[in-house]
């Protein structure tokens, strides 16, 4: 792998002494250009966390350190994470203590059981444009454990319309973009990252072990085969459009609620598996997955001009990141077992935003 594709961090253990080693050498090295040590204040933040009048207090704070920090050395404890791609060496909690104070404004939303439970489950997100929003929803309010990141694409100017991402990150490839995003607010997360994207020969090691899985590609056979290995797995699907809000529940693991089909009924099994085939989209197969009568005004418009005056589909950031943050919710109650219906579901905006024609 170039050094420049570089995305995972190195997490060194104060209190394991070959860690404490390969510490001091990354600082006599060179290679560390920025260090950030805020373990004291992090450590106030989880004492308030456990007893949030420990804030205004200054007596109360001291005895609820004293509590928590009774049994640990204050120079072996927690953890130093090293960022190979800028140079940065940042020191944090140990992992469970991170994740406990990090998540601690999520509740009661998301409750400390639920977030427990999350930490086994695993998303897979096929498609790392609008997936990236998805991801990275996903990893801040830890919907998820672990993430299967798949795509084979690299960052273009264009794409910074809806992809948050620095200028000196262009031609990168959309998984380094994506990853190195997370392991910034969240150094524990598992990636496991598909580079190539998804193919044929490895669908079915992708859906394996998946919880949920988010379509967010461009291509018809990948979300053909994608679907049919996602039934063959019994793995729920989820896509978003961004176009009028349009969000797709599709619950392969309960075939009783999908009318015998894909995608809510509208697809059965041979014409699915003859848009695995496909190189190209086809009109029927835009109709079979968009209904584009429901499309939005404007999108109906963009679409016959697609390939000769535009490159692709419009989107735009708003449109994405709203619908990465629907995708993410959707993902994280499905993982947790909740019954969210087998439906296309639109939550369009636009239509609310807009005046009504007084008569």
């Amino acid at each position: 792998m170039p050094n420049s594709h570089l995305w995972k961090p190195e997490i060194l253990e104060l209190a394991v002494e070959s860690d404490r080693i390969r510490l001091e050498t990354l600082r006599e090295s060179g290679r560390i250009l920025e260090e950030y040590d805020t373990l004291d204040a992090q450590v106030a933040e989880w004492a308030v966390c456990h007893h949030p009048p420990a804030k205004h207090d200054p007596s109360l704070m001291a005895s609820t350190l004293g509590t928590l920090m009774k049994d640990e050395d204050w120079d072996t404890f927690g953890v130093w994470v090293h960022y190979p791609w800028s140079g940065r060496l940042v020191r944090l909690l140990p992992e469970d203590t991170f994740i406990e104070v990090r998540t601690n404004r999520n509740r009661e939303k998301i409750t400390r059981e639920e977030t427990a439970a999350l930490r086994n489950k695993t998303v897979g997100i096929v498609g790392l444009s609008v997936g990236s929003t998805t991801a990275v929803a996903l990893a801040m309010e830890r919907g998820c454990g672990a993430l299967k990141l798949a795509d084979f694409d690299v960052v273009e100017l264009s794409n910074m319309n809806r992809i948050r991402c620095a200028l000196h990150e262009l031609e990168l490839p959309k998984w380094v973009v994506t990853a190195r995003a997370i392991a910034e607010f969240d150094p524990f997360l598992e990636l496991e990252i598909f580079e190539d994207g998804v193919t044929t020969e490895n669908m079915d090691v992708f859906v394996s072990g998946c919880d949920v899985l988010v379509d967010a590609c461009d291509s018809l056979g990948v979300k053909a085969a994608l679907r049919l290995e996602a039934k063959r797995q019994a793995c729920p699907v989820v896509m978003d459009t961004n176009d009028r809000g349009m969000l797709d529940i599709e619950r392969y693991d309960r075939p009783e609620w999908t009318l015998g089909g894909f995608l809510h009924g509208r697809i059965d099994e041979p014409t699915m598996k003859s848009f695995a085939q496909a190189k190209i989209w086809t009109r029927e197969a835009l109709q079979a997955f968009v209904n584009v009568a429901e499309a939005s005004e404007r999108g109906q418009r963009s679409l016959p001009k697609v390939g000769t005056e535009l490159v692709s589909w419009p989107q735009t950031y708003t449109g994405v990141c709203a619908g990465g943050a629907h995708a993410a919710e959707a993902c994280r109650r499905l993982a947790l077992g909740e019954a969210l219906p087998d439906a296309r579901i639109t939550m369009d905006l636009h239509e609310q935003l807009t005046q009504q024609t007084v008569g």
